[in-house]
């Protein structure tokens, strides 16, 4: 069912028009599956038109073969939706689906309620998978919350959200950030290096126990303080040439993680 509704937003809190399409098995009600998580676009003109509020669907998602999730993905967009590769670890997605479909604008690589009931949550790998084979697609984290019960000690929700830098709180101005808001790295000069090979990629964020970044196809600086065991909060490695997308991860001291989106290597060095 699709949600368009502003009986919930206020001065600051707003509610971005979706739904989640799911129930889509090659072998019903058996895994791996797919579930796509659907955001509608009103930064972009529909083919088709857009879903109405409590718009209802079919359940399960027909499977007519190899092409279904890929005919699903193409019937979202034709409505004006951006599409979210949801949950993969959780549905043992394979690995070649990342390369095999298109049309997603990003892969949720954390999801809070399969981490608090299954502990498989993270999808970190699968958008590894996809940037390494050419794809321009971005992170996800959510909640995804099913029961919300507020005294539980142990919560599935508050563990899993996205932080963007918007103009305004508005749907439009949130959308086009998560599509492709500013970068997360500041670009420094290296110095006696060349201009290009010499550019840094620099991350300042708050206190880490490590900062790690990931690239592709040359591994990224693994950082830490290992002697100290002082807090980390900037970094840096050198920009080479032939690397594909940077990508940075935070880790604190409980465990909590941040990930900033990926940054293409050949748009900074043009």
């Amino acid at each position: 069912m699709y949600a368009r509704t502003d009986e919930f937003d206020t001065a600051d809190f707003i509610a971005l028009p979706g739904t989640e399409r799911g129930e889509l098995n090659p072998v019903p009600d058996k895994n791996p599956g797919y579930h796509f998580g659907v955001l509608d676009d009103p930064t972009v003109e529909p083919a088709l038109p857009r879903y109405g509020h409590l718009e209802q669907f079919p359940t399960p998602v027909p499977w007519v073969g190899e092409a279904s999730p890929q005919l699903l993905i193409d019937e979202l967009r034709a409505h004006g939706n951006l599409v979210v590769f949801n949950h993969p670890e959780w549905h043992l997605t394979r690995f070649d689906d990342m390369v095999k479909y298109d049309g997603f604008f990003a892969v949720e690589i954390y999801n809070h309620s399969t981490e608090w009931s299954t502990a498989s949550s993270y999808g970190a790998a699968y958008w590894d998978h996809a940037l390494q084979n050419g794809k321009r697609v971005f992170g996800i984290a959510s909640d995804d919350s099913h029961t919300h019960e507020p005294d539980w000690k142990i919560p599935e929700y508050g563990g899993g959200w996205v932080r963007v830098q918007a103009e305004a709180l508005t749907q439009a101005e949130l959308i086009r950030s998560l599509k492709g808001g500013p970068l997360p790295f500041q670009l420094r000069s290296g110095g006696a290096r060349s201009a290009r090979r010499g550019r840094r990629a620099e991350d300042r964020v708050l206190p880490c126990k490590f900062i790690m970044f990931k690239a592709f196809p040359q591994r990224g600086p693994f950082i830490g303080n290992f002697a100290s065991g002082k807090p980390l909060t900037e970094a840096s490695m050198v920009i080479e040439p032939d690397m594909t997308y940077i990508r940075v991860e935070c880790v604190d001291y409980k465990g909590n993680v941040v990930w900033t989106n990926p940054v293409f290597v050949a748009d900074l060095l043009d």
